[in-house]
């Protein structure tokens, strides 16, 4: 086959026009700081960017998740946390109002602290994390106890202890559920079960003492309260119960954050393992690529050196 100047020169051109795509890539993969920058260049480095992209995207949300419940959980073991602290001073105005030393203008008084106190509970019943009820089940928008209704079921008499509770009867409150989704199918319950801590038991044992305390009796008539202590101590285990209650709620929380503390580490640990995989797939090695892009520039300008010989000479050659 004869070989024509026209043959050498486009084979030249061939030669470069490849060379200078190889630069061009490896100049893209410099500055981006990537292998690759189209799918096309490499399906199966590609296909799996997209699954740790994927997996790094669950993880940062799961990560989302347990956070929001530990806001919820901490808000929830806080609001328990005073609750206890106010059934623990009833019970020790209760202590007192039990003396027989105590005449019923003292425990009128105390009865106006222990009013307070159990208005204060009813308050926490009603906390809020992020505008949602914390302690009403499933129904996060509406508060769990109607404090207008506590305060007319405490100073009045017939009134039923429904009264207390926004939808009534709280029975069904225990079975509602609020999960979060902390990792690939687990889901952990963030609330606790409010008649746990506020049933209507609970407000039906501090209305006795609050009613013992301003001398009225059980029925409902009047009573002297000079004279009940020995009232006022039968309530101390009532009390006893409530306190334990409250407690027992809370270590049951106690376990569920840690649980999530737990959860949130291993969430950490598997980010940066992914991203590390991550990014030994998609990453380049800055060092090698600038070798290879010397190289390359090294073979270029032969490869320019070569073709400038492969042009014929001109007259001009000649004439020198």
């Amino acid at each position: 086959m004869r070989v024509t100047q026209t043959m050498l020169t486009k084979t030249n051109i061939g030669y470069l026009s490849a060379s200078y795509q190889k630069l061009s890539s490896m100049q893209e993969q410099l500055i981006s700081g990537k292998k690759i920058q189209r799918p096309s260049e490499d399906p199966v480095v590609a296909m799996q960017g997209i699954r740790y992209r994927t997996e790094v995207r669950e993880v940062e949300q799961f990560k989302k998740n347990v956070n929001e419940a530990t806001g919820w959980m901490d808000l929830t073991d806080s609001a328990l946390n005073e609750v206890t602290s106010a059934m623990s001073r009833v019970r020790e105005l209760t202590t007192q109002a039990a003396t027989d030393t105590y005449d019923a203008t003292q425990r009128k008084a105390i009865q106006s602290e222990v009013g307070q106190l159990i208005e204060h509970i009813g308050t926490m019943a009603n906390t809020k994390y992020n505008e949602k009820g914390i302690f009403n089940g499933t129904a996060t928008d509406k508060p769990f106890v109607s404090i207008e209704g506590l305060r007319d079921y405490l100073t009045s008499s017939g009134k039923p202890v429904d009264s207390v509770f926004t939808d009534g009867d709280p029975a069904t409150k225990g079975s509602e559920i609020i999960q979060y989704e902390i990792s690939s199918g687990i889901q952990v319950q963030v609330n606790v079960s409010p008649t746990d801590v506020f049933s209507p038991e609970t407000f039906t044992t501090l209305k006795k003492l609050y009613d013992a305390l301003g001398g009225v009796s059980e029925t409902g008539g009047t009573a002297d309260s000079s004279n009940n202590g020995a009232q006022l101590s039968a309530m101390l285990k009532d009390l006893d119960v409530m306190v334990n209650q409250t407690v027992e709620t809370r270590a049951d929380l106690g376990a569920r954050v840690n649980r999530l503390e737990l959860n949130a580490s291993r969430l950490e640990d598997q980010e940066i393992i992914v991203k590390t995989v991550m990014s030994d797939n998609e990453d380049i090695e800055a060092e090698k690529v600038i070798m290879e892009l010397k190289s390359y520039e090294t073979l270029h300008r032969a490869a320019l050196s070569a073709g400038a010989r492969i042009i014929q000479p001109t007259l001009l050659d000649f004439l020198r």
